[in-house]
């Protein structure tokens, strides 16, 4: 637990993980793996050569607000305990674990930045790698027994609403940009509750919302201008559907050229198949070690897989201790039986998944 700890008492919101990324890079190399730290802070270090490769990456970054370290009971409280410096200890110690039994085959560890903003640790390091891999493992809360099996994709719009300025005294003359904006919302939200009513799980359904708004120049002048961003989350295989809705209720404002549209980002939806050789080495190793049924996972949000599977089609799954309730929250805790058993089946599926090679 002691690497856990230490990575709980570095504060690491997203941009300030300098100091932690120090520090994993120490502990890595000190663990005997080959270390290198780039230009962003993301630390990679590996063990072995030849087949097969797996990477296990998981970040280094929380969201802002640190909690104090502190072990209460059978759980540990502290910033990250769940999302996801747990997770990322967790393959740290499983992969060193399995490095001490296991002789053939690399195991690469990637330990990212500003995961929890705009993932610009895993796109810098797909920018730059060379390497080839034959599995992936990434670090989130899945719970000890369970795996994330599908993660949705996401849309990121700007919509800018452009009109006619004029003085605040006599509104009644101009286009006030604002509500102008408002009336798009309402279109947006009517699309938004039609979706919601669809009778399929959650991970099936789309999703939007508006996550940012700004207009407005002078505090007495009618506003010619407003931009706001939504955030838009696909179901695998529903990408130019979905994006075909929403230019569809936006359509009688976009006729007018006082609205546009524009993509801002995207990524695509993370989808695996249970019954892959990667899936199939957790399962084993999910019942072996807790006796226990694996419990599979296909989660709403989007996560640093969403942008390695652009780059790398291979088999992936997303797995770490911890309830992803508690991510973000004040009462973020893990629990130490859960922490500890999940090093052990990762250890254990890597075994597996190894021997299937050799």
């Amino acid at each position: 637990m002691e690497l856990l700890l230490n990575l709980l008492k570095i504060y690491s919101p997203s941009g300030k993980e300098g100091k932690i990324s120090e520090f994993i890079a120490s502990e890595l190399n000190r663990l005997g793996f080959n270390v290198k730290v780039d230009e962003v802070g993301n630390v990679e270090a590996s063990l072995g050569t030849g087949r097969p490769h797996v990477l296990l990456c998981g970040h280094m970054d929380t969201i802002k607000g640190f909690i104090k370290p502190r072990i209460r009971g059978r759980v540990i409280f502290g910033r990250g305990a769940v999302d996801a410096k747990a997770p990322l200890a967790a393959l740290i110690c499983g992969a060193k674990k399995f490095s001490e039994v296991n002789e053939k085959g690399k195991i690469t560890i990637l330990a990212v930045v500003d995961e929890e903003k705009n993932s610009t640790g895993i796109k810098h390091f797909l920018n730059r790698c060379n390497e080839e891999y034959d599995y992936a493992i990434f670090g989130e809360p899945s719970g000890a027994y369970g795996l994330t099996i599908g993660y949705r994709g996401r849309l990121l719009f700007k919509i800018s609403c452009i009109t006619e300025s004029g003085h605040a005294s006599v509104p009644q003359f101009f286009e006030n940009a604002i509500y102008l904006a408002k009336d798009v919302i309402n279109e947006l939200q009517m699309l938004e509750q039609r979706w919601e009513g669809l009778e399929k799980e959650r991970f099936w359904t789309p999703s939007l919302c508006v996550t940012k708004i700004r207009g407005g120049e002078y505090h007495n002048t009618v506003p010619s201008h407003c931009n706001m961003i939504i955030d838009v989350r696909v179901p695998p295989m529903m990408r130019n559907d979905v994006e075909r809705e929403i230019l569809s209720a936006l359509e009688k404002f976009l006729k007018t050229e006082k609205v546009s549209i524009s993509l801002l980002d995207e990524c695509e939806p993370f989808l695996v198949q249970e019954n892959s050789e990667l899936i199939e080495a957790f399962v084993q190793a999910i019942r072996e070690i807790a006796g226990v049924d694996c419990k599979f996972h296909r989660k709403t949000g989007s996560g640093d897989v969403n942008e390695f599977i652009k780059k790398f089609n291979i088999p992936c799954v997303v797995y770490g201790p911890g309830n992803s309730k508690l991510s973000h929250t004040k009462k973020e805790n893990i629990s130490i039986k859960e922490y500890l058993e999940s090093i052990e089946i990762i250890k254990n599926a890597l075994i597996k998944l190894f021997q299937k090679w050799h």
